[in-house]
């Protein structure tokens, strides 16, 4: 249906729409657009994400992308074998492979569901309501769009969390040798008991802790009266977020004289079979299309296939994109592997429905 050109073209006109987190409208409409122009049912949902389906009965399958980014736009542009911009790899270059083998794929049986979601970067408020709504047929497997790297199958995430730390002091001058009313202080006091609370390291079957905001102080001469720390936690399998909760209760009672330890929403680390039908049906594309064995790999991070396992256990994380550049300033998808991806989807697609019994 689409050439290599035309292929490559549509990435990057994804890639200029800006959709960090809460902002995924404009995107949003192009994809809409984009489906109901060459054909296909698509609509959005009463969050903003994008559905379309093709097809009926059993198995249903869905090939489930995000369509927010983090923030900050970088100039999309194609340097030779890459093409660069905010969502290359994380996960506009996943999003739109998928959008397009499911306008290309034949569909043997089933039925076969695009979900193109809002919020991943955030909240997750997207595929909640998919969980939790009735407006979309329950899958019997998901391929989750995720830069895995175009010859690898992900079974395993960590999970994660989101601890605030607000401190207040009575600050003060600072010439003052009170260092218990320092503010920062405190909050590094509190980081360094969570992390050893939790056993943290560096490892993957570890917790790991890591300081990502902190706002503090008012004045180079005052001892800072007021400071707040944003504490990003992940959670490896094998252990839970009431692990961290029982963390947080524990700090709650050692400095909750100086302000309050919140935890926000909080997602399970997964780990699915290896076996799952999903998972054998990337693996068998991957063998067909790219003539590779597939690696076995695992995610150091999150991603919505944590909270899908509420859906079924039938789950791979696959798509094109270096992991290591998703979130920096040199984000970027070879060309060869995004329009290889998408053949891959295409034929996992055919495997999936002749798999599932």
């Amino acid at each position: 249906m689409f050439t290599d050109e035309a292929r490559l073209k549509l990435l990057m006109e994804a890639l200029s729409i800006y959709s960090p987190t809460g902002e995924e409208h404009g995107l949003t409409e192009f994809l809409r657009e984009l489906l109901v122009m060459n054909g296909f049912d698509a609509r959005v949902d009463n969050v903003g994400n994008v559905i379309a389906v093709r097809g009926g009965g059993e198995p249903v399958l869905w090939l489930h992308a995000h369509m927010d980014t983090i923030p900050g736009f970088i100039e999309v542009k194609r340097e030779g074998n890459k093409i660069i911009g905010r969502g290359a790899s994380d996960d506009k270059g996943p999003l739109m492979a998928m959008a397009i083998a499911f306008m290309e794929s034949e569909l043997p049986r089933g039925t076969l569901v695009l979900t193109a979601v809002i919020h991943e970067e955030g909240d997750s408020l997207g595929t909640a309501n998919l969980i939790r709504g009735n407006h979309v047929p329950k899958p019997h497997g998901v391929i989750v769009g995720e830069p895995t790297g175009v010859n690898k199958v992900v079974n395993k995430y960590r999970g994660g969390t989101k601890v605030e730390v607000t401190i207040k002091t009575r600050g003060g001058h600072a010439s003052n040798p009170d260092l218990s009313s320092n503010s920062i202080l405190i909050a590094m006091e509190v980081y360094n008991r969570l992390r050893e609370y939790l056993r943290a390291g560096v490892n993957y079957e570890d917790f790991l802790v890591t300081p990502t905001i902190m706002n503090c102080g008012r004045a180079e001469n005052m001892i800072p009266s007021n400071c707040r720390l944003v504490l990003d936690v992940r959670i490896p399998p094998g252990k839970s977020c009431n692990d961290v909760r029982d963390a947080i209760i524990k700090l709650g009672n050692e400095f909750g004289g100086y302000g309050n330890i919140n935890i926000k929403w909080c997602t399970e680390p997964v780990e699915v079979p290896v076996d799952n039908p999903a998972m054998r049906a990337v693996s068998r594309a991957i063998i067909k299309v790219l003539g590779e064995k597939p690696v076995l790999a695992r995610k150091w991070g999150t991603s919505d296939m944590n909270d899908l396992a509420q859906l079924t256990r039938n789950l791979v994380a696959y798509g094109p994109g270096d992991g290591f550049s998703s979130h920096s300033l040199e984000e970027y998808i070879l060309v060869e592997d995004y329009l290889r991806a998408i053949e891959v989807y295409k034929q996992a697609i055919v495997e999936f429905m002749n798999i599932y019994k």
